[in-house]
């Protein structure tokens, strides 16, 4: 299931506002944007609403908008992986796409359906609902992801200082962020179903995304705007999750949090109890810039099989930055995005076969990234990927290769060209170059080299 989201047409048909106002370039959010998203999505222009009320008296009953609050998008790709899909160690197999050796077509890759907007002056939500193309033998699926329902109020604290406060419920950590630096919403933002960075070990935190985990979260949040200028942010948000429904499968079909394959076979259970999410930002703005410095944690337990009570432990700790530049006289943009997350993962006893010495584990990512945007039509991207993390070969393991001693470690660059013909298409080209992947670097008898797995990826998206 995608872990994107994205501007929707139906905000722009319920505020009259052009795109720019809110983003860079879709998902990207400007200082606008991120005001928008703190008001629960319900800024209106002057008539959004139709008022019907009762018959005797003067109540309000209800408010039926005048616009459309439902957006479609639909994703295509092509993909070229230079070892081809064999790389991933089985023969892949996909409802809803082309596959070959090398080059993999989907048409559509996804289909997402949003209802998103103002349901009343202070409650507004963003509903997404997603069909997602098969990829590695996984079929096609419709699913709910990343979605929120926010209620928000501004409080008036002084002359230069307004407080937004907002209670939220929502279906995955950092969905009501306002930076793309948390994992729901980094770069390079879209991607294949069948590029090889999507087998690249990952945190708990960073797979539990959408539909791919089914949790729900209840929370509230906070940010103190102050200064003559509005020019600083404070924002704090906890959140607590829990299932949503049944019991779930593993991320990335068949992996731990951490990327772990589990020894002994049994799918992924439910979380074993509450798992709080916690977040603390700090923006400054001046002049063109604005400038953001945070911190997101989760702590996870999560049972290690459907029967039984044994249990795996997650926690995950981040440290992220955004810099962004924005010229309003030609529409040309600079965003520089940060990220580090640790995450300490214990695995329990029936994991590891009873092997203590296998039950605890670390992985690291760090990601570091810059977009440029000249005129709304042309992008430029780019970035880097570092992961590391414990090598043992009953957590790094699976179907496609890794090293002998079951290392994580990988690192990659990127780049990518886009153009927007219009601001509600977008046609992208990305390389995607491994320097080490899952602990290979060098081919050997019985391993491919690490440029086995560079990808190119071929992208078109168009919204309504």
């Amino acid at each position: 299931m995608s872990v994107n989201a994205w501007a929707v047409p139906s905000f722009t048909r319920q505020t009259g506002w052009s795109c720019a106002t809110c983003h860079t370039s879709y998902p990207q959010l400007t200082p606008m944007g991120r005001m928008f998203k703190l008001m629960g999505y319900t800024t209106t222009n002057l008539q959004p609403q139709q008022t019907i009320e009762a018959k005797v008296g003067n109540v309000v009953h209800l408010l039926l908008p005048r616009i459309s609050q439902f957006s479609v998008f639909i994703q295509a790709a092509d993909t070229h992986v230079a070892g081809g899909q064999a790389v991933f160690g089985a023969t892949p197999r996909a409802n809803g796409g082309t596959v070959g050796g090398n080059n993999n077509l989907q048409v559509p890759k996804q289909i997402s359906l949003f209802y998103a907007g103002e349901i009343t002056p202070r409650v507004g939500d963003f509903l997404h609902i997603t069909y997602s193309g098969g990829n590695h033998g996984k079929p096609s699926n419709f699913g709910f992801d990343d979605s929120s329902i926010v209620r928000a109020q501004a409080w008036k604290l002084g002359r230069y200082n307004t407080l937004i406060t907002g209670l939220d419920v929502n279906n995955t950590p950092s969905a009501t962020d306002l930076w793309n630096t948390s994992t729901d919403w980094q770069a390079p933002f879209s991607s294949s179903n069948y590029t090889a960075a999507g087998q690249v070990p990952s945190t708990f935190i960073a797979q539990s995304q959408g539909a791919s985990f089914p949790i729900i979260g209840l929370g509230a949040y906070a940010a103190d705007i102050v200064g003559a200028n509005r020019a600083n942010w404070f924002y704090v948000e906890a959140d607590g999750y829990n299932n949503s429904e049944g019991t779930g499968n593993a991320p990335n079909g068949g992996n731990f949090g951490g990327g772990a394959n589990n020894p002994v076979g049994v799918p992924f259970g439910q979380l074993a109890g509450t798992a709080p999410y916690f977040r603390l930002a700090y923006q400054h703005d001046w002049s063109n810039w604005n400038w953001e410095v945070g911190t997101y944690d989760m702590w996870s337990r999560v049972y290690a099989s459907q029967t039984g009570y044994a249990v795996d432990r997650f926690y995950d700790y981040d440290l992220d930055s955004q810099l962004q530049w924005l010229n309003i006289n030609d529409n040309s943009n600079v965003t520089v995005r940060a990220n580090l997350i640790h995450e300490d993962a214990r695995f329990a006893a029936e994991d590891v076969g009873g092997n203590s010495s296998l039950g605890h584990g670390q992985l690291n990512t760090f990601n570091l990234n810059a977009t440029y945007w000249y005129h709304d039509e042309y992008g430029a991207q780019g970035g880097f990927q570092d992961v590391t993390g414990t090598a043992n070969s009953n957590f790094w393991g699976g179907n496609i290769y890794t090293s002998a001693n079951g290392s994580p470690n990988t690192s990659d660059e990127w780049v990518q060209a886009s153009y927007l013909p219009w601001w509600n298409t977008r046609l992208s080209v990305r390389y995607t170059i491994f320097n080490k992947f899952r602990g290979l670097s060098g081919a050997t008898a019985t391993t491919p080299s690490a440029s086995k797995f560079n990808t190119i990826e071929l992208l078109a998206w168009i919204a309504y």
